[in-house]
């Protein structure tokens, strides 16, 4: 017994000094790339050095990859390299994530891409949503993680290191096996594995085939792969990581196959691996596997596996965890929702100027050109060229003022959202309260008088369900109506369509003016069909003639006051034809003279203020309902009771 012990110890010191000798040569290797890295002068060889720093191996240690921010970190101040602190907060994130602490790890990362981005590198910006995907990975969120890998894919191929792809690649070859979608997954590891760009990792890209041909069923073959993983992760004897993964996926394996004692076998060395290191995080899912097996045959290992699983996953997935998590993810997607609406705007702006000097262009060239007809042949063929110029930028100018009606929406969109968001709000904090009620319930022993709050919390589960897919779906409806039109139609709810863009644009108005205010009413046929439209560009119409309404009963009351009898109107109201249906917008405004009704669908004819209409809106809106849809939009002014707009399409 002694002389084991005295074994076990003299093992232990041995794989400590060994540890530290490979820390000390990662360590050594790390100074002389950051060396490089501080005095290189082009931004893609910095790059290019700081992806070389994964060959040495340092994802097996944690604590050293943090060191590396440091020192890196460092760097950056010192030379004020923005590459070098997005590389920086990069390590950061890989280093917490591989502790485990997946909050800290998604906070370092945010701001890596967001540091990336000022950088303009592609390249750069590849690699560190990349090592944010990762986060995602391991938490089994796949959507989420597929998103940033493609992503960092697309950025990656446009960048000159070519190898950065396949980073994400390799990563893709996992998702999709976590998408069940096998021969994606198969694709693309194998085009990684047989590039050799990234061996250092091929013990993690044999696995992901092996798991590939084993959900396939492809047993013989699966356990082929398996074995050459297993074989290269045994290489990697620094850490005991690819060794838990892949045990991991051969437990799993076997038991696909129905083999338990193999899968028992694999399932309890793969906790032995990383059992009292850093990686002991990553013992979570062999201990669940072991609790499911166990649970029917054993009652004392299942106790034991049940224990090592509830003490990990409360550390890695407790509910604060949780909601941390999700916020930050939220607070991501805000940010570049923020970043898209101010790159539209500017967008916008330029377009604007360059049409206003196209047309300015334009006019100097068509004068000079009617002063000089002898050269009437060369004049043409300048006037020509201009005037497909204009129709690009004309173009380009309507794309801007579709963009422009989500700007119009924010407001509305804001006020809709706060609603259910207020709900889930005041039901986590009642359910808060309840969970206490139940714990103080539960320890007095008054199990029914817990079981009763507890139907309460499910009961406000419930309600917090039902207004997040609320808020949910005005954001799914947000970014329909953002999303650039594919021209394909689909079948849509007009009497829906017509009541939320009433609704969203009256909340826009009133969050933009506090003294707006407007009555409005709806009269919707309950059996109108759906119909086949495009919806992102029969919704902008129906946003356009609403705004416009509100605009012309605002414009009366205003010149009203102090008259008190005038009641500001929008009526909004759906007809159905059985062969076509029919939309009305009306309103009780100032009406529109007979002068203006034939140039009113005109191309940039407004009646509005300079500054506050582009003239495009019901031009626009006319040929989306005319040419696009083979319906028709028609007015029926009235200079002293409003103006009535029609749009006429057909039921099929």
């Amino acid at each position: 017994m002694k002389k084991s012990i005295i074994l076990f110890f003299m093992a232990s010191s041995l794989l400590l000094k060994g540890q530290e000798i490979i820390e000390d040569k990662i360590r050594h290797s790390l100074d002389s790339i950051f060396r490089k890295m501080e005095s290189e002068k082009d931004e893609n060889k910095r790059l290019d050095l700081l992806l070389s720093v994964y060959s040495t191996q340092i994802d097996a240690f944690p604590l050293l990859t943090l060191e590396a921010y440091e020192k890196l970190f460092l760097i950056s101040q010192k030379i004020k390299d923005p590459l070098c602190e997005s590389a920086a907060w990069s390590f950061a994130g890989q280093g917490y994530r591989l502790s485990g602490n997946y909050i800290k790890a998604l906070e370092c990362h945010h701001k890596a891409v967001a540091l990336a981005e000022k950088t303009r590198n592609l390249g750069l910006l590849a690699y560190a949503q990349n090592q944010l995907a990762h986060v995602y990975k391991d938490r089994d969120e796949f959507d989420m993680a597929l998103h940033f890998y493609l992503t960092s894919k697309a950025n990656a191929n446009k960048n000159k290191i070519t190898r950065i792809a396949y980073w994400p690649m390799m990563n893709l070859g996992a998702i999709y096996i976590g998408l069940n979608q096998l021969d994606s997954s198969l694709y693309y590891s194998n085009q990684v594995y047989n590039s050799h760009q990234i061996d250092v990792y091929s013990s993690y890209i044999l696995m992901n085939i092996a798991v590939a041909n084993s959900k396939k069923g492809n047993q013989k073959e699966a356990e082929k792969y398996f074995k050459k993983a297993i074989d290269e992760a045994s290489l990697i004897s620094a850490s005991g990581r690819f060794k838990v993964l892949n045990y991991q996926a051969y437990a799993e394996h076997f038991r696909r196959f129905g083999q338990l004692d193999s899968c028992i076998k694999y399932a309890k060395k793969a906790i032995q691996s990383v059992h009292n290191t850093v990686f002991q995080y990553l013992e979570l899912k062999p201990a669940k596997l072991l609790t499911d097996i166990y649970q029917n045959i054993n009652a004392d290992s299942t106790l034991k596996y049940l224990k090592l699983f509830q003490a990990t996953n409360d550390s890695l997935y407790s509910t604060q965890a949780n909601q941390q998590l999700r916020m930050m993810t939220f607070e991501e997607e805000q940010r570049q929702q923020e970043l898209a609406k101010e790159k539209i705007n500017y967008q916008s702006k330029i377009r604007i100027n360059i049409m206003l000097s196209v047309i300015t262009v334009f006019s100097v060239v068509a004068i000079v050109l009617y002063r000089n007809n002898r050269q009437k042949q060369k004049a043409n063929a300048v006037l020509e060229k201009t005037l497909a110029d204009l129709k690009s930028t004309q173009t380009q100018l309507i794309q801007s003022e579709k963009m422009a009606s989500l700007g119009e929406l924010t407001a509305g969109i804001a006020h809709e959202i706060q609603n259910p968001l207020n709900f889930v709000n005041n039901f986590s904090e009642v359910n808060q309260e309840l969970i206490g009620e139940m714990r103080s319930e539960i320890e007095k022993g008054n199990h029914d008088e817990a079981k009763l709050l507890a139907k309460d919390i499910e009961e406000n589960e419930q309600k917090i369900n039902h207004h997040g897919k609320r808020a949910d779906a005005i954001v799914k409806g947000m970014l329909q109506h953002s999303r650039t039109s594919s021209g394909q139609k689909e079948l849509t709810d007009i009497n829906a369509l017509c009541d939320e863009y009433l609704r969203l644009a009256y909340h826009g108005l009133r969050a933009k003016d506090k003294t707006f205010n407007a009555k409005f009413e709806t009269d919707f046929d309950s059996s109108l069909p759906k119909i086949n439209v495009i919806p992102q560009d029969i919704g902008r119409v129906i946003l356009n003639l609403i705004n416009n309404a509100f605009y012309a009963v605002n414009e009366r009351l205003r010149q009203a006051q102090p008259d008190s009898n005038y009641e500001p109107l929008v009526k909004v109201a759906t007809k159905n034809l059985s062969d076509k249906i029919e939309i009305h917008v009306q309103d009780n405004g100032n009406g529109i003279p007979d002068s203006v009704k034939e140039k009113i669908f005109q191309p940039f004819f407004t009646t509005k203020p300079t500054g506050q209409g582009t003239g495009l809106g019901l031009s626009l809106a006319y040929d989306i309902v005319t040419k696009s849809h083979g319906g028709n939009l028609i007015v029926q002014p009235n200079a002293t009771q409003g103006a009535e707009f029609t749009i006429i399409l057909p039921a099929s």
